[in-house]
């Protein structure tokens, strides 16, 4: 596999982390990339286990986070349309134990500011404390619907998605306790798991990301509080994109580099540049997941405080302070999804949004429910004609598939009309030889 990555990539990467480090790496790239998921607590209604055809075994770093002895076909999972788990890389994961490091039980502002396509947007919003709220944005309009769906999906309350640039957001007078950053990169973590990554590299784009993500942290530092955290990831191994970036945020802006607990058996490494700051003298805590090493692919992760000693602790905020956020929201951003979208009327019918039938509230729907067998839920995700029991109530009604809500249809009792959104639907013809449930 080695003569297939760009000589530069080689030469610069060996040099970075040692023989045996780098040596371990190009051994994982032959390697099956490991399978994960986290469980949505959201959706979670009793102690769910994964299904013993997948022998799970606990993400270490990441709640309800389960690495899966092979990798199933997903789509063919009616719990996964529903949100009941997100698939998502391991590493990522290490989201989850950042934030809870930092929060308590005080309700924050939150923002994740390059969020497609929706994985730690939706490990953000399990992980943030009770009656937080949580902006995901993403930038650029192909990827911001995926996102959307993705929220919807997963049905966390206290979530919107915006469609901005930084700098956009930089021209509000919006204020985040906690800005997630996942900066745009070269991708050199995800050689393993998508090898078209590598024909995509070069030194010249590593450096353009370097100079991207710089600007991206200095049209947004305005939009941090005071005392507020900044974590700033990437998925790639360079110093340029990562150990780089930070000392020169540390070193333009008032702020300072946190320390995260982890355990020895996460095999997460720290800096290998040593300590690139102009203060010799200040520890340089970052965190770097190597493929091979640790169970995932490459990730860089990074905690920076604005400001300087104090309470490492998020800064809090109030309803009063959220509800002005989000009205401003509405008017200075574009806003792509946000709550329950408003139903559609044709005819006499009234129409509800299929975001309702995801949504996670303590109100029950005015719908009656059915509770639909396997064939039934996938004919239903193709957006096929499927047929209900002869007795079932008439008009519109809640489908659910093991209780969990998969969509809305239109019973009219010799058939029933297929309400779930064309664009999502199950485009494949395959038929699975057995059921492809991965939660019980």
């Amino acid at each position: 596999m080695e003569t297939t990555l760009p000589t530069e990539f080689q030469t610069y990467t060996k040099t970075l982390m040692g023989d045996t480090l780098y040596a371990r790496f190009l051994d994982s790239l032959n390697e099956e990339p490991p399978v994960s998921l986290r469980i949505n607590p959201f959706k979670r209604t009793a102690e769910y286990k994964v299904n013993e055809r997948y022998a799970a075994e606990p993400v270490s770093w990441c709640r309800h986070a389960y690495y899966l002895s092979k990798r199933p076909n997903f789509t063919f999972d009616p719990l996964f349309h529903a949100g009941v788990y997100y698939v998502q890389e391991a590493a990522s994961m290490f989201l989850d134990h950042v934030v809870r490091h930092f929060t308590d039980n005080r309700p924050v502002l939150a923002l994740d500011l390059c969020a497609a396509p929706g994985g730690k947007t939706t490990c953000l919003a399990a992980a943030l404390p009770p009656k937080s709220f949580l902006f995901a944005n993403e930038p650029m309009k192909k990827r911001v619907q995926i996102l959307a769906e993705n929220r919807q999906k997963f049905g966390a309350p206290n979530l919107l998605v915006t469609n901005n640039y930084p700098a956009d957001y930089r021209k509000t007078n919006l204020r985040f306790d906690l800005i997630v950053a996942d900066v745009p990169c070269s991708g050199e973590g995800m050689f393993r798991k998508d090898p078209q990554t590598i024909g995509e590299w070069s030194t010249q784009n590593v450096m353009q990301c370097q100079q991207l993500q710089r600007t991206i942290i200095a049209d947004i530092w305005h939009n941090l509080k005071e005392g507020g955290l900044l974590v700033y990831s990437t998925c790639t191994f360079n110093a340029h994109e990562n150990e780089e970036n930070i000392a020169w945020i540390l070193n333009n802006f008032s702020a300072e580099l946190l320390s995260v607990p982890i355990e020895d058996a996460w095999n997460i490494m720290g800096s290998l540049i040593g300590n690139p700051v102009e203060d010799k003298q200040t520890a340089f805590p970052v965190y770097r997941f190597i493929p091979g090493t640790s169970k995932s692919e490459g990730l860089f992760m990074a905690v920076v405080r604005k400001g300087k000693q104090g309470d490492t602790s998020l800064p809090s905020t109030t309803s009063e302070t959220i509800k002005k956020a989000v009205s401003e929201a509405h008017k200075q951003l574009k806003v792509i999804s946000s709550g329950v979208s408003t139903p559609t009327i044709k005819g006499k019918t009234i129409l509800p949004d299929h975001s309702l039938a995801l949504a996670v509230s303590d109100q029950k729907l005015p719908y009656p429910t059915i509770d639909i067998d396997y064939e039934t839920a996938i004919a239903y995700l193709r957006r096929e004609a499927i047929h209900l029991a002869e007795d079932a109530p008439k008009g519109i009604v809640l489908l659910t598939y093991r209780n969990h809500s998969i969509g809305f249809a239109k019973n009219l009792g010799n058939r029933a009309n297929n309400l779930y959104p064309q664009e999502w639907r199950i485009k494949s013809t395959h038929v699975p030889a057995e059921d492809c449930i991965i939660t019980w």
